[in-house]
């Protein structure tokens, strides 16, 4: 009687403990969908971009030159002053022209002295080594005077601005550098039809940009005008300190809009890339670093996963590493989330 008694009562407490576990473990399981967070979700897809990559630059004149006289003479005139547009070929500065008034004079009367002499070949009265010898005397003061009317008359080598002016009427040019450039220079000339702007773009690009790409430039000072231009001229050389090589932007510059100095911003287009775009708002900061993060769920589980940015689109921002295309992005309930969270998806 006994023993029954004894077995019963083990019956009836393991029925308890069982009932018991089964109630405990429902419990679990409500109290595991009470805790569940509601969340809303993308699948990430791989979007078009444009690949461009944005810097800034000063913008410069295309091409500047000092001009002066090839040896020390006095000045004439200056014809020009800062500010003055000159075209090419146009006359800057007349140089003191004794000397070549001088060779002229020699010039003439070797003109005639030949003259005679080539009457006195044709009787016989001279022979051919004289005329050949005084013939040569004057091929040789006739390029002389041609190189006196080039140096005396100074002209513009390029169409461009008149950007500096360091001596006066009367002067003596004596070849000192007088410039802020330390160049010695009459007058200083800068060409701004077209101008052109140097930027450093990051070693990572080299492979990417070629000549002829293009570039779009804009300038705060211009905030309502977007320019045209593209890369004229790449240095071949990285930069050891910055990591960087300088290209060089071309612009034309047709009514003069952009001048030397001013501050530019530039879209240098490499083309289309596939990249992946996420809303900036599924994007967290983990506090106290630089850390960015996401949420990505599997099987109504939250993962925690590290991300690298790239640029900013707009209100989204692209990841240049860790998600893949096609995984389930946490939009929103983020803010709720804590690595292996379990979550109630919105439908």
């Amino acid at each position: 009687m006994k023993t029954f008694l004894r077995t019963s009562g083990l019956m009836l407490a393991s029925a308890l403990i069982i009932s018991g576990c089964g109630l405990i473990g429902t419990e679990e399981e409500e109290r595991r969908e009470r805790d569940r967070v509601l969340v809303e979700l993308r699948e990430t897809e791989q979007t078009t971009l444009v690949n461009d990559i944005r810097l800034t630059g000063v913008v410069e004149a295309f091409e500047v030159a000092f001009i002066g006289a090839p040896t020390p003479s006095r000045i004439e005139r200056i014809l020009v002053d800062v500010g003055d547009q000159v075209q090419k070929g146009q006359l800057l500065v007349q140089m003191d022209r004794t000397q070549l008034f001088q060779a002229k004079v020699q010039l003439d009367n070797l003109r005639e002295d030949l003259r005679r002499m080539d009457t006195l070949l044709e009787v016989g009265a001279v022979t051919r080594q004289q005329y050949d010898q005084l013939k040569t005397q004057y091929e040789v003061a006739s390029s002389n005077v041609e190189n006196l009317e080039i140096h005396t008359q100074i002209r513009a080598p390029m169409g461009g601005v008149i950007t500096g002016r360091f001596n006066s009427d009367g002067e003596l040019f004596s070849m000192t550098p007088a410039t802020p450039a330390g160049k010695p220079a009459i007058v200083s000339l800068k060409q701004i039809q077209p101008v052109k702007i140097m930027i450093g773009v990051s070693e990572r690009f080299f492979p990417h940009v070629t000549k002829g790409q293009e570039a779009a430039v804009r300038l705060d000072i211009l905030p309502d005008r977007e320019f045209s231009g593209r890369v004229s001229r790449i240095y071949p050389t990285i930069d050891r300190m910055s990591g960087t090589f300088q290209v060089e932007i071309r612009v034309d510059n047709p009514d003069m809009a952009l001048r030397p100095g001013m501050f530019a911003r530039v879209a240098l287009n490499l083309g289309e890339k596939e990249s992946l775009l996420v809303p900036a708002l599924a994007v967290r900061k983990q506090v106290g670093s630089d850390e960015r993060f996401v949420f990505v769920v599997e099987d109504e589980v939250a993962h925690r996963r590290p991300v690298r940015l790239g640029r900013t689109y707009d209100d989204q921002l692209e990841i240049l590493s860790g998600i893949a295309e096609g995984e389930m992005l946490v939009v929103s309930g983020q803010h709720n989330l804590m690595d292996q969270t379990p979550v109630e998806v919105v439908r």
